[in-house]
C-alpha cells in the first residue's frame, strides 16, 4: 500500500498533460507556451515520467522532439484520462445546473445555411432550454476553435486522407467530388479528360486557404509542378459568391458544390457548367468533429445524432 500512495501522489496530471501535448505541438517551446510554464518547467515534467515509468519516451532532434514507443503507448492510455480530467469542471457545472445548458457549434457558412437549419429548429423545440450558439467559420477555423475550447463541437469538410488532430474524434457526415465550374461554351468544357495543365492556363477562382478543398487543389498543382504557374484571380470563402464570379467569366472554379442550388445567372452574367474532376483533386468530406475523453453530455449528443440524421438524408 506505501507503493502505491507514493506512485499515485509523484504521478501527477501535469506530467501527463505535458506529455499528450509533446504529442501534438512537437516541441519543448511550443508546449510551454500554450500550457504558460517555461521550457525547462515542461521538460523536467517529462524526464519526471521517464524517472518514474523508468523509460526513454522522448527523443530530442534540435528543437523537434518525437515521441519513442513507449512514449506513444503511455499517450495512447493516458490521454482520454488528461482529457476526461480537464473537462470535469465543465461536465460537472452542466450536470449540476440542469438549467441553462449550453452547446455552441462551429461550422462554415454553407453548411450553416444549407444543411443545418431544419436541425436547429428542431432542436431548439426539443431543448428549449439549452442555449445554444453558431459560430460561422470555415472548416480549419472551426476545427481551431474546438481544439481552443470555443466551441463543443465542429462540422468541417477536410480531404480525403487527410489527418485529424490527434485530440479530436471524427465521425464521417458525407462526401462530395471535387468539381470544375467553367462559364458556358468555355474550352474546358468541350475537353474529353481535363488535365491540370489545361486548367492552369486560365485564371482560377479559388475557395480560401483556410477552407477544407483548397488545400486538395494547392497540393494537386504542387505535385505536377504548376504552383508557380497559377493565376488565381479571386478567393473567397462563400460558393455563390465563386459562382457569381465564374458567371462573369472573371476565371474557373476548383471547389466542392456540396448540396448547393443550381446557379441561376443574372442578366449579364453566363450560365455554368460543372464537371466532375474528382480524378484530378479527389475528394472532400464533410465530418463532425469532438474532443476525445469530454465526459458525456446528453444535450450535446443529442445534437450530434440529429446533425447525423441530417446528413444521412443529403446522401
Amino acid at each position: 500500500m506505501k507503493t502505491d500512495r507514493r506512485f499515485f501522489k509523484e504521478l501527477r496530471l501535469r506530467q501527463l498533460r505535458a506529455l499528450v501535448e509533446l504529442s501534438h505541438r512537437g516541441s519543448f517551446s511550443a508546449v510551454a507556451a500554450f500550457l504558460r510554464l517555461s521550457v525547462v518547467s515542461v521538460w523536467r515534467q517529462i524526464r519526471s515520467l521517464e524517472d518514474e515509468f523508468g523509460v526513454k519516451l522522448v527523443d530530442a532532434d534540435g528543437p523537434q522532439v518525437k515521441l519513442s514507443e513507449d512514449g506513444l503507448m503511455l499517450v495512447e492510455m493516458c490521454e482520454p484520462l488528461v482529457e476526461s480530467f480537464l473537462s470535469l469542471k465543465t461536465a460537472f457545472i452542466d450536470r449540476r445546473n440542469r438549467t441553462p445548458q449550453k452547446l455552441t457549434v462551429a461550422a462554415p457558412a454553407d453548411i450553416l445555411s444549407d444543411a443545418l437549419p431544419e436541425t436547429v429548429k428542431g432542436y431548439r423545440k426539443q431543448f428549449p432550454h439549452v442555449e445554444l450558439r453558431l459560430l460561422d467559420r470555415p472548416s480549419r477555423s472551426a476545427t481551431a476553435a474546438l481544439l481552443e475550447g470555443q466551441a463543443d463541437i465542429a462540422i468541417a469538410g477536410m480531404g480525403m486522407g487527410q489527418d485529424v488532430e490527434g485530440a479530436l474524434e471524427l465521425q464521417p457526415l458525407i462526401r462530395y467530388s471535387m468539381t470544375l465550374l467553367c462559364p458556358a461554351e468555355h474550352p474546358l468544357t468541350g475537353v474529353k479528360k481535363i488535365t491540370l495543365k489545361q486548367i492552369s492556363q486560365y485564371p482560377l477562382v479559388l475557395s480560401s486557404e483556410d477552407t477544407s478543398d483548397r488545400p486538395l487543389v494547392d497540393q494537386a498543382f504542387k505535385r505536377a509542378g504548376l504552383a508557380d504557374k497559377l493565376d488565381v484571380a479571386l478567393s473567397a470563402t462563400r460558393i455563390p459568391l465563386i459562382m457569381r464570379y465564374v458567371a462573369l467569366d472573371f476565371g474557373v472554379a476548383i471547389i466542392t458544390l456540396g448540396n448547393h442550388a443550381p446557379f441561376k445567372p443574372r442578366r449579364g452574367e453566363k450560365a455554368i457548367t460543372a464537371l466532375d474532376v474528382s480524378h484530378l483533386f479527389g475528394f472532400e468530406e464533410t465530418v463532425l468533429l469532438k474532443r476525445k475523453g469530454v465526459l458525456a453530455r446528453p444535450h450535446v449528443d443529442a445534437f450530434c445524432d440529429m446533425v447525423a440524421k441530417a446528413f444521412e438524408g443529403l446522401s
